[in-house]
């Protein structure tokens, strides 16, 4: 508030020391008003700029400040979701992980299963189709001795040639068919013997000889009346063929069930195996799609934490920002309403009775009298205005004044005054 009085004592003194040369109609202390007013109107003038331009700063800070708030707490609130969604999707891939590993497993078991069978099968086929040829080749065998035997002995010469022949062919068949284990196993062992003898001396079933006669030798019956052997080894015979007849009918069967089997166990497998691998594919997608949500999750995540430090940091910095401009902004109104009050005090004193009066005497008799007459309204006007401000600074010019002072030194302190405000 100072500083204004100053500005009016120092308007005094730059317009009262020129009237030293020359008079003037229009008094120092209008024309120092006349200032006082056009200054107070541009302070007002300046004062509503400012406000303007700091009104929209505020709104700024404001509007900024809620802003960044919002974008703060939605970004803390996407991450926490993220981070939530980011766990599901982990306990989920590691539920697939497993799954997926047990449906390998599973895929690979069921193959494994599929190809022992398959070996399985084919052993029990082989073996099957080997034990069958070898049956039949015994139930052939049988049902040729047995039908030579059987005819054995007719009255006919030439027949009785071709049985002969017959006869030695199925003799040496039979000593082929003893190796196999089947004729062990279907017959006792005296019979067993009686089928032995009858492959190493067929003739003696059949005749009453001890050993054979060429065909050359044979008269009109060869092998002349049965053998008591013959009845036996065609009943031995007989008996082998049934249980090869009926042993084979029973291996067929079995073979048509586990045939049957087979190919309902493979149908089994299949199926499950499609189930699995079907399995197996969707899990893999399932997968894949997770492991993506969780990259993308994970990538929003780190971005949105980059959003919210550079939102938290600007937030901070416009706080304080905004904070300091307010700070600076009430501490210039309060100096310019501290101006404003100053000018119109120093307006009030100078439009006041007395000091129009001590400029009024100043100014007439400034040609006629002495300098004693404006040092002493000099000095009345900064006694004046000390004394209503307390300012010890304006009573000291008033006495320098009082005590001969010239004006420049008067002007000069004036002017250190005014730079320290």
């Amino acid at each position: 508030m100072k500083r204004p009085i100053l500005l009016a004592v120092a308007s005094f003194f730059w317009q009262t020391v020129p009237l030293f040369a020359r008079r003037l109609d229009q008094t120092p202390m209008s024309k120092v008003v006349e200032l006082l007013i056009d200054l107070s109107h541009t302070i007002e003038t300046d004062g509503v700029t400012e406000q303007k331009s700091y009104d929209n700063y505020a709104c700024w800070c404001e509007e900024t400040l809620v802003r960044k708030v919002r974008e703060i707490n939605e970004a803390k609130a996407t991450i926490t979701k993220t981070e939530m969604e980011m766990k599901e999707l982990n306990a989920d891939l590691g539920a697939l992980g497993a799954d997926i590993e047990n449906l390998k497993k599973g895929i690979a078991a069921n193959q494994q299963a599929q190809r022992e069978a398959v070996e399985i099968r084919d052993k029990e086929a082989a073996d099957y189709n080997d034990q069958k040829l070898e049956s039949e080749q015994c139930i052939g065998a049988l049902e040729q001795a047995i039908k030579v035997l059987t005819g054995a002995g007719t009255g006919k010469k030439v027949l009785g040639n071709i049985q002969e022949a017959q006869l030695l062919s199925v003799a040496a068949n039979f000593r082929g068919l003893l190796k196999s284990s089947l004729f062990s196993q279907s017959v006792s062992n005296a019979d067993m013997e009686v089928v032995k003898e009858f492959a190493s001396k067929p003739e003696s079933f059949v005749g009453g000889q001890a050993n054979f006669k060429s065909m050359a030798q044979v008269g009109n019956n060869p092998f002349g009346d049965y053998a008591p052997q013959s009845t036996r080894i065609q009943g031995i015979l007989k008996g082998m063929y049934d249980t090869f007849t009926a042993s084979l009918e029973k291996n067929n069967g079995e073979e048509a069930e586990k045939q049957k089997g087979f190919e309902e166990l493979m149908a089994t497998k299949k199926a499950e195996l499609e189930t699995l691998e079907l399995t197996l594919h969707q899990h893999t997608m399932d997968e894949a799609e997770k492991t993506k949500a969780l990259a993308e999750a994970t990538e929003l995540r780190d971005d949105t934490k980059e959003t919210l430090k550079a939102n938290e940091i600007f937030f901070a910095d416009a706080k304080v920002g905004c904070k300091e401009k307010a700070t600076e902004w009430s501490e210039r109104s309060r100096l310019r309403t501290e101006e404003m009050l100053g000018i119109k005090h120093a307006i009030k004193i100078l439009s006041s009775p007395q000091a129009r009066q001590i400029f009024l005497n100043s100014t007439n008799t400034f040609l006629q009298v002495s300098s004693s007459n404006v040092h002493k309204a000099a000095r009345t006007l900064m006694r004046l205005a000390g004394g209503s401000h307390g300012d010890k600074r304006l009573s000291r010019m008033a006495a320098m004044l009082q005590n001969g002072g010239h004006f420049d030194k008067v002007i000069l302190a004036i002017d250190e005054m005014i730079a320290l405000l």
